[in-house]
């Protein structure tokens, strides 16, 4: 990693640095746990990330795909589970709506309820799973990601566009 590298962050951050987890033991009340779990389920999304790459890879990289989908959908449970529960919904109620709205594949249905939360999805960044890419995307909208897209050759963290600076209070820590 060169000295510029190591200066700058991608813009986008990992779900647990926009909202932290809990203290061990901790229960925290629902208008907190929901939204870190939204967070959560965001940023096990796949793209972004090297897991498409591992799809035809070696064995090891086949149980990696199965492990990360296996965290995808748990944390898609969870987090529609718990959204239940702050609408007020219990016991069978609760559960059929929370497995209703995980059964949705595209993630469309996680990024409508974070957002419903106070979470931007489009700020968080995937965590990783196989190599980064050496393509990314850029939008007419950056900051949403929102609009047209074009493909970028080269690493989202080595883009000058999509990083930025590393504060000074962050960088000596």
């Amino acid at each position: 990693m060169t000295e510029q590298q190591a200066q700058r962050r991608t813009k986008r951050r990992y779900a647990h640095e926009l909202y932290p987890e809990g203290g061990e033991w901790e229960v925290r009340p629902l208008t907190v746990e929901v939204p870190y779990l939204f967070a959560r389920a965001t940023g096990f999304e796949v793209d972004g990330t090297g897991w498409y790459d591992l799809l035809n890879g070696s064995d090891d990289d086949k149980r990696k795909v199965g492990d990360r989908m296996v965290l995808l959908v748990n944390a898609r449970r969870i987090a529609f589970l718990a959204d239940a529960m702050a609408q007020g919904l219990t016991g069978d109620d609760a559960w059929a709506w929370a497995e209703e709205h995980a059964r949705e594949e595209s993630g469309e249905l996680v990024w409508e309820r974070a957002e419903h939360y106070g979470v931007r999805p489009q700020a968080i960044k995937p965590y990783s799973c196989g190599p980064e890419p050496d393509h990314h995307d850029h939008y007419t909208n950056q900051e949403h990601r929102h609009g047209i897209v074009t493909r970028v050759d080269g690493t989202e963290t080595a883009c000058p566009i999509c990083t930025e600076p590393i504060p000074a209070e962050e960088a000596t820590r």
